[in-house]
């Protein structure tokens, strides 16, 4: 109550202290003196802004207060000044230089900041991602501490591992990625052939995260992870956020290609002065990978085309509006010889339309501001598995009830092929109203909003063309089926939310930052979570301690909520006859429908504190943290129990079907083991991070950077395993061994030394990244080769005492040796990574860089195996051109 009438009391005087307002105005310019159109200048603590007009003009109504204004304009660097040491803020001038080499500090490295969107957020800006010569969003990540830099990989699907060192579906699918206010949404994706076996199907992610392939880099402007706790306006993850941010302004045809032994990826982008009808900025990206430089069997690729307009600003009312339009098409492919007679291809392709609508309004009231955001997408995906089978005849399949039937064979040779047809939707909308003011002291700022989100599929499922069939090679064979699904049936996934965060900053030398949030979510309309958010940060001179705190939730998708009916197919009878007329099968069909209401969104709790100490010539930064992942879903063994009635031929007249009759006393039950999904999946993970940047040696105009970090996760799977016997299936004396799964725990310890040599004379950089493996340990404690327990042939769970689990009547339960490795350790190792790049006066850019360049791949055994450290030589190269 207290909390609620304070609120009301900061809004009230606000609303007061709303009339306390300045207008500032000025000019931006270049170092020619011509004035700069479309530059951005916003004030970040109150997250309000504007654009100059045509003569680099502009003016803005802010708080009277202490104040920092941020002046950006695509193709310059950025200037940051202090509204309090302005001397004329009715009048002055800001010259912006253009972001080129020749200047004097160029930043190639992620920095890490803390803003209202995070307490431990890293920044990375244009000139860094192109010293990482980075094809996709993937490629970024590299910058963070405890990545290693990887050659770029597209043939396969790339996700987001954030504070974890045991990298999990769990870990990315609770990542989000927020595309200029546009959050990448993969609940809806369906794209897997038997949700209810395994997330097979290519490189589908469903159930997992966005692939960060299909985000192209084009038009990006900068990317900020948020590995800390998130600003409560962020919702629907459950570990961390990146938030990808597209370039605004005129700019010349830029063209950018990207070469290795095995990628391929090039670029065209344009900005363009609408004059009074805004701005807009086009890009278009086209990226091919092969599977290796020999082998081309697979291979993928993505075209994506983006567009984002501007609107003028209107005289009559201060508004900010953007559209944009994107569309991403990729392929995961497989290539065939001719004479190639048994195929299994497993082709995902995909085309995503996404359209935003985004803005602030600034309304004449004590609000400072009023922003939006509206996107909607579709993704339609398709994938095929094309199969063509020899060893025929088997027995038609086409039941879609439980049941015994008759039914015949296919021919000797025939396809047969899988479609998935998923229409995937997407509709996220988010509507926020800020405040801001201050007092002699103090200084607050109010942030509260509400948004929704739905996701939903219009999908055909999982499709068979032609009949299934059941591959049989005795009576007592059985198989997972598919059947069509119609996806339009299953319900959306709708969430409802509201958010408040409040922040007040002691003023001065010494301050203060305290910011609370509250954030509310109605999930999937079963779930009333309240996850709030906490950090608070004090600064002496040059010393800053920080603290944080913050629950997160993310809904299940929705193959796990409604991952269809699992179809068990297996024979009572084989009667086959050279007469086709005379053939028969008994076939009995089991159709299990799960139910998956009981699952709960996962959610993580995260607790960091940090120190940073900051002298005029470098920045130290010191962060622990606690990151405990809860409930996530995962697969998990289910025993079933099918009754099968042996049948036998009791009549069998010329040219048309036998009669058949159950066999009496011939009925048993098979044990078969289906996967189910659990909120199963723990990890707890300690995690230490130290970046040490801007540290110059100013003779040679050298920079060295340090980034690290160590991981102590602890996976916790409350699910089991349950393995077949060894010896036929279908013996009364069967059993079914269960078996705990071990808990696995992660120690990795890895830095990145980064000597940076810049001569702005030559407009020439070269980045040299030592990278140092200290630990990567792996230990599955209480792993065992020994069942705790079984199933019998009637489907009853008897417990073994600990002291007779190795005993000789268990010996067709023990598992063999080869199911886990205890322990995995792998020694200190080095890797050097080189980049160089030059351009030149008109701004045209070449690079080359090598991965592994010394080319040392030293060897170690682990378990027997002979193993290498380091990945073989890659190289690139890269060039950005210009045209006027």
């Amino acid at each position: 109550m207290r909390f609620l009438v304070s609120i009301v009391l900061a809004i009230f005087i606000s609303s007061f202290a709303a009339a306390q307002k300045i207008d500032i105005s000025g000019i931006v310019n270049d170092t020619d003196s011509l004035p700069i159109f479309y530059a951005t200048v916003f004030i970040p603590e109150i997250s309000i802004g504007t654009f100059t007009d045509d003569k680099g003009k502009f003016t803005l109504s802010v708080p009277n207060g202490t104040l920092t204004l941020e002046i950006r304009c695509l193709g310059y660097k950025t200037e940051t000044l202090v509204l309090s040491e302005i001397r004329n803020p009715e009048n002055f001038t800001i010259i912006l230089k253009e972001d080129l080499l020749s200047l004097d500090e160029v930043v190639v490295t992620a920095k890490k900041t803390q803003t209202l969107e995070g307490t431990s957020v890293y920044q990375i800006e244009s000139q860094a991602i192109k010293q990482v010569q980075a094809m996709n969003l993937s490629d970024i990540l590299s910058l963070l501490p405890g990545n290693a830099i990887t050659p770029p990989d597209l043939n396969q699907d790339q996700q987001a591992n954030l504070r974890t060192a045991i990298e999990s579906n769990v870990n990315s699918f609770g990542t989000s990625i927020i595309l200029d206010g546009a959050v990448l949404n993969n609940d809806a994706n369906f794209q897997a052939k038997n949700p209810t076996a395994s997330f097979s199907g290519g490189n589908a992610t469903a159930g997992s995260g966005v692939d960060l392939r299909t985000v192209s880099l084009a038009n990006i402007e900068s990317v900020e992870v948020i590995s800390g706790v998130a600003s409560p306006k962020y919702g629907n993850l459950s570990t961390g956020g990146i938030l990808v941010k597209s370039k605004v302004g005129v700019s010349p045809w830029i063209t950018t290609a990207n070469v290795t032994s095995t990628n391929y990826q090039a670029s065209v982008v344009k900005g363009f002065s609408l004059k009074k009808y805004g701005l807009l900025n086009s890009d278009f990206s086209y990226a091919y990978s092969s599977g290796s430089p020999t082998e081309l069997k697979t291979y993928y690729q993505t075209y994506n085309l983006g567009l984002r307009w501007k609107l003028p600003k209107l005289q009559s009312v201060d508004w900010d509006h953007f559209t944009s339009f994107r569309i991403v098409y990729s392929d995961d492919g497989n290539r065939h010889d001719p004479d190639e007679v048994f195929r299994d291809e497993a082709d995902v392709k995909s085309t995503n339309y996404q359209i935003g609508l985004s803005g602030d309004i600034k309304p004449y009231s004590f609000f400072e501001k009023i922003s939006y955001n509206f996107n909607s997408s579709i993704n339609v995906q398709n994938s095929f598995f094309d199969e063509t089978v020899e060893t025929g005849p088997f027995p038609i399949i086409e039941a879609t009830e439980s049941g015994t039937y008759f039914t015949t064979f296919t021919p000797n040779i025939f396809n047969q092929m899988t479609r998935i047809n998923g229409k995937a939707i997407n509709f996220n909308a988010r509507i926020g109203a800020q405040q801001f003011f201050e007092t002699d002291n103090l200084s607050f700022s109010f942030e509260t909003g509400i948004q929704y989100d739905l996701s939903d599929n219009k999908g055909s499922g999982r499709v068979f063309t032609g009949n299934n069939v059941l591959p049989s090679t005795g009576s007592i064979d059985s198989s997972l089926g598919n059947r069509s699904t119609n996806l339009r049936e299953i319900p959306a996934s709708r969430t409802f939310s509201a958010y408040h965060q409040t922040s007040v900053k002691k003023k001065g030398q010494n301050s203060i930052h305290l910011n609370f949030g509250l954030r509310y979510d109605n999930m999937i309309e079963r779930y009333n979570l309240l996850s709030p958010r906490l950090s608070f940060s004090s600064k002496y001179n040059q010393f800053n301690i920080r603290t944080a705190w913050g629950l997160f939730y993310k809904a299940p998708a929705m193959i796990q909520l409604y991952p269809g009916r699992t179809y068990i197919d297996y024979t009572n009878l084989n009667y086959f006859a050279e007469n086709p007329n005379e053939r028969l099968a008994v076939v009995t069909t089991y159709v299990q429908e799960p139910t998956n209401s009981q699952l709960k969104p996962n959610y993580t709790d995260l607790k960091e504190i940090g120190f940073d100490w900051s002298p005029s010539f470098w920045n130290f930064q010191l962060t622990y943290f606690r990151k405990e992942l809860r409930r996530g879903i995962q697969h998990t063994d289910e025993l079933v129990l099918l009754p099968r009635q042996s049948y036998e031929v009791i009549d069998a007249p010329l040219n048309q079907q036998p009669a058949v009759a159950p066999i009496e006393g011939e009925l048993i039950n098979i044990p078969r083991i289906l996967k189910v999904f659990k909120n199963n999946y723990y990890v707890d993970t300690d995690g230490v991070e130290f970046v040490l940047s801007g540290l110059k040696i100013e003779p040679s105009n050298s920079e060295v950077n340090f980034r690290y970090s160590y991981l102590r996760s602890v996976r916790t799977n409350l699910g089991f395993n349950i393995r077949s016997p060894n010896f036929v299936i279908g013996d009364n004396t069967a059993r079914f061994g269960v078996f705990e799964n071990s808990i696995l725990q992660h120690n990795r310890s890895f830095g990145t030394l980064t000597l940076i040599q810049h001569i702005p004379s030559l407009r020439f950089v070269l980045t040299l990244a030592t990278e140092f493996n200290f630990e990567d340990y792996r230990i599955n404690k209480n792993a065992s080769q020994l069942p705790y327990a079984y199933y019998d042939i009637d489907g009853n769970f008897i417990q073994i005492p600990e002291d007779q689990r190795d005993s000789e009547e268990f010996n067709d339960l023990i598992q063999d040796s080869s199911v886990f490795d205890p322990i995995t350790d792998t020694p200190f190792y080095t890797n050097f990574n080189l980049q160089v790049r030059k351009e030149t006066e008109q701004g045209h850019s070449f690079s080359f860089y090598a991965y592994n360049a010394p080319w040392y791949n030293p060897e170690y055994v682990q378990n027997g195996n002979i193993r290498q450290l380091n990945q073989k030589l890659q190289v690139g190269f890269s060039a950005t051109i210009l045209i006027e």
